[in-house]
């Protein structure tokens, strides 16, 4: 029996996604899982290296929300774990959230996230303390106030809760992650897990710069907390 289901959306990954799938092929655990692609008709061979690892590759149209509920539905874990094609999990990932879950009310978890890319040591040490404040202090701040916002990239949640409140927004281009989060807190446990960590890229704050990058997400994280919407342009960058 599929213990957990780690679900991934793709939409031309082809340059990430096998260092992804590798990483989540070979955690150090003993639980039962299976990986789930949910690809949005990738043009660039990502489906093609996905079949190599992945135990499921599902097509659906486009859309971050969709792909990961697409993959969710299919799933036949008790848990869900969300990571991104261009990301790459920690050995301890499953092991971890398999350690968060052993708590019955817990109905959620996240775990830290760090820079994938190595960069000069000066702003390498900028991104980390900045990730430690953020992924870390940031989010454990937020579910001990129970008002969490998870980032899509490192997430997992109970099967059954997940679907039963209507799993991610498919209206909402960005943030549908914190609207998850936040429309089920109240409706069971949230814990944040040290050795839950995720490693993605930073592709896009290197094109937007650290500027854009924070007004987007600062404003964003208001918006929907003042009107339960959020920006709906977001730059498809590869």
């Amino acid at each position: 029996m599929v213990k957990f289901s780690v679900v991934i959306p793709t939409l031309n990954e082809a340059k990430f996604i096998e260092r992804c799938l590798l990483s989540l092929y070979s955690q150090h655990t003993d639980e039962s899982y299976e990986i789930i692609i949910a690809d949005s008709n990738s043009s660039d061979g990502t489906t093609r290296i996905a079949e190599k690892y992945a135990d499921k590759v599902i097509l659906c149209d486009k859309g971050i929300s969709l792909g990961r509920n697409t993959g969710a539905k299919a799933a036949k874990g008790k848990y869900l774990v969300f990571i991104d094609g261009d990301s790459v999990a920690s050995h301890t990932l499953i092991s971890a959230y398999a350690d968060a879950f052993k708590n019955k009310n817990v109905i959620a978890a996240t775990g830290p996230i760090f820079p994938l890319e190595k960069l000069a040591e000066h702003e390498d040490a900028f991104m980390r303390i900045g990730s430690r404040l953020y992924t870390e202090s940031w989010m454990k701040f937020l579910i001990k106030i129970n008002r969490p916002a998870f980032i899509g990239s490192n997430s997992a949640f109970r099967r059954d809760v997940f679907l039963r409140n209507g799993g991610f927004r498919e209206d909402l281009s960005t943030f549908e992650d914190g609207d998850l989060s936040m429309r089920l807190a109240g409706k069971g446990e949230f814990i944040f897990h040290e050795d839950a960590r995720v490693y993605t890229s930073i592709r896009r704050l290197k094109k937007w710069g650290y500027l854009k990058f924070i007004r987007f997400h600062t404003t964003n994280t208001f918006k929907y907390m003042l009107f339960k919407s959020a920006h709906e342009h977001y730059d498809t960058i590869r």
